[in-house]
């Protein structure tokens, strides 16, 4: 962490957790999230992986777990293709244990206690930022596993209109549109998108009885504004998201029914950054969110809705003082929920408090955070992050970190009839890592081993149709990413090796395959370019007895694109390229071969 700065330290999206090695960023890129104030790749002290704009265009992802996918740390469930219920796991934590933000905004459902990221676009995507590991000492609960910050697009400051329009259609007859105009100078900025996915799906549910055999359709439209400028010495920030989608579904259990869902995600915040003096930055930051499901059916008059609403709003201060950083910070939000399902417990409230500080001593670096967090239900808990960080040469740094986090259980996980426990108490964890990171002129390399002991853990249990409290969890493993700029040739890899274990049992915690790998190819000609992406992961096991297996697999990925001018290109992707079949959730299908070919007009 060179050369802190208070005036650069926060920037308007600063709610965020930021971290550290990034396989395709440059290194001089700047972050945000990993200790709530801005930092380039290099000097960071977390490990994080970001995904920029260039990369984002480059992969020709559908959605955001397309996205997440190609990730070091991070593998993805789905029940069934595009749109279907999906779970996120960082480095074998839980799907709850993720902590997600839209532009600082705490976003998710308080029932189910994970947020839906099938319904942003990738094209309303600045960049994205994945922090692995515990944050709760600056975010409080959730940030167990880890951070994922999601940076919408702000417009160009070069005071031109920007048009962006986008065609595709595919197999499965799946078509894709987004309209968009973005703009702005040094005093103000915007962009503003409308999108729209509609695909037929494939056959999600492997059992085929009633009317489970036929295809479930998907289909979303959005909207997104983020805009904002100068006023005076002040800098302000708007953002607003909204997603509706449509999902149809098979039900196991009730074969002659034909289900579907409809959703909204809404989320918005307002953010005010204002250097008081040269050395003192305060920030403001409002925001609000929504999660709502309607559950209906085509054969009978069933229906079911979940609607959660989180509040929120933060207050940070850094100061500057010689060569250190202090960030003093509070935050409150309040989760609601209003269901057609009666929750003992409908809403609750969450205050906290927060300091940081960062030190540069020339080679050696370090960072310590507290938080002290009052949960309505729950009480107080107190997290705490230490990191270190050596200069072993100008290329080499040696890093090590201690971190503790909780998380508060869901309103699913305490008082969904017959599923949740109101005993069950929050999950604590605590966290020890050592990491070895290497950056040079044309690539780079980061080796880390990591132990992550969670205590409480609670874990949905398909024998008995309930969740479960593990005493304790062990997940030790280790994680290696590098890159490389060869000869117009842009390679990235990872390899993610982890050990879940139920300590009590020594057996697997489910769905957490031990091995993941991710290898990628980009190769830019004057109008051409072409990539290819592998990505294996070993098997993993679907029941908490270990007995039922989930195999493992890879699948091919393939892309291009063609430059016809500075104003229009085509792309055409291909996912799961040889048609493989395989599982990440028990009795569900995955995608074959599906292609997608678009036509996109944005001037450069």
């Amino acid at each position: 962490m060179k050369n802190l700065n208070a005036t650069a330290a926060l920037v308007l999206g600063s709610t965020a957790l930021v971290g550290s090695f990034a396989h395709s960023a440059p290194i001089e890129s700047t972050l945000v999230t990993a200790t709530r104030t801005q930092q380039t790749i290099d000097t960071t002290l977390a490990p994080v992986t970001v995904i920029d704009r260039d990369e984002i265009e480059r992969s020709q992802a559908r959605d955001v777990l397309e996205l997440l996918s190609n990730t070091t740390g991070i593998t993805i469930t789905r029940n069934g293709g595009t749109g279907a219920n999906s779970s996120v796991f960082i480095r074998g934590n839980a799907s709850t244990h993720t902590l997600v933000l839209i532009d600082g905004q705490r976003v998710g459902s308080a029932t189910l206690g994970s947020a839906n990221l099938s319904t942003l676009e990738p094209e309303q995507i600045e960049r994205i930022e994945v922090v692995r590991g515990p944050r709760s000492s600056l975010y409080g609960s959730d940030a167990i596993g880890g951070v994922i910050q999601i940076f919408t697009r702000r417009g160009s400051a070069s005071g031109e209109l920007t048009p962006l329009i986008k065609a595709g259609y595919g197999n499965h007859n799946t078509s894709k549109a987004v309209v968009g105009l973005s703009g702005g100078d040094d005093a103000f900025y915007f962009n503003v998108l409308g999108t729209h996915f509609d695909t037929q799906g494939i056959d999600n549910l492997k059992n085929d009885s009633g009317n489970n055999g036929d295809t479930d359709a998907y289909r979303t439209a959005g909207t997104s504004l983020r805009t904002g400028g100068k006023i005076g010495r002040a800098d302000l920030d708007l953002s607003f998201q909204r997603s509706e989608a449509q999902n149809e579904f098979d039900n196991n259990f009730s074969p002659n029914s034909q289900p579907y869902i409809e959703s909204v995600v809404e989320s918005g915040s307002a953010a005010v950054t204002l250097p008081v003096i040269s050395e003192w930055v305060t920030s403001l930051r409002v925001g609000k969110s929504k999660d709502d499901s309607l559950t209906l059916d085509d054969v009978s008059t069933a229906r079911s809705r979940f609607t959660t609403r989180r509040d929120s709003a933060l207050w940070q201060n850094d100061i500057s003082i010689s060569n250190h950083v202090i960030s003093i910070g509070a935050e409150y939000y309040e989760d609601f929920v209003d269901s057609t399902t009666s929750y003992v417990v409908d809403e609750r409230y969450n205050r906290a408090g927060f300091a940081q500080l960062q030190s540069d001593y020339g080679r050696h670096d370090i960072v310590i955070g507290g938080r002290h967090e009052d949960n309505e239900q729950f009480g107080a808990y107190k997290t705490w992050n230490v990191s270190y960080g050596f200069d072993v040469s100008e290329q080499a740094r040696l890093i090590l970190s201690r971190g503790t986090a909780f998380k508060a259980p869901s309103f699913n996980q305490l008082y969904f009839p017959g599923f949740g426990n109101p005993n069950f108490v929050p999950e604590e964890a605590d966290n020890t890592e050592i990491e070895f990171r290497y950056t040079a002129d044309r690539g780079g390399w980061s080796l880390s081993a990591f132990e992550n002991d969670v205590d409480n853990l609670i874990q949905f249990n398909p024998a008995t149709f309930t969740t479960d409290q593990l005493s304790e969890v062990e997940i030790r493993g280790g994680e290696l990413t590098g890159y490389l700029r060869h000869n117009n040739w842009l390679l990235n890899a990872n390899l993610t090796v982890i050990r879940p274990i139920d300590k009590a049992s020594e057996l697997d915690v489910r769905r957490r395959p031990r091995r993941a790998a991710t290898v990628s190819a980009d190769r830019a000609f004057e109008r051409f370019s072409i990539g290819f992406v592998v990505r294996a992961q070993s098997r993993a096991f679907e029941d908490t007895a270990n007995r039922r297996e989930l195999s493992g697999f890879a699948l091919f990925d393939a892309r291009a694109a063609y430059t016809i001018n500075n104003d229009l290109s085509v792309q055409l992707s291909l996912k799961n390229l040889f048609s493989k079949e395989y599982e990440t959730t028990r009795g569900f299908d995955n995608p074959g071969l599906t292609s997608l070919l678009t036509i996109v007009y944005e001037p450069k």
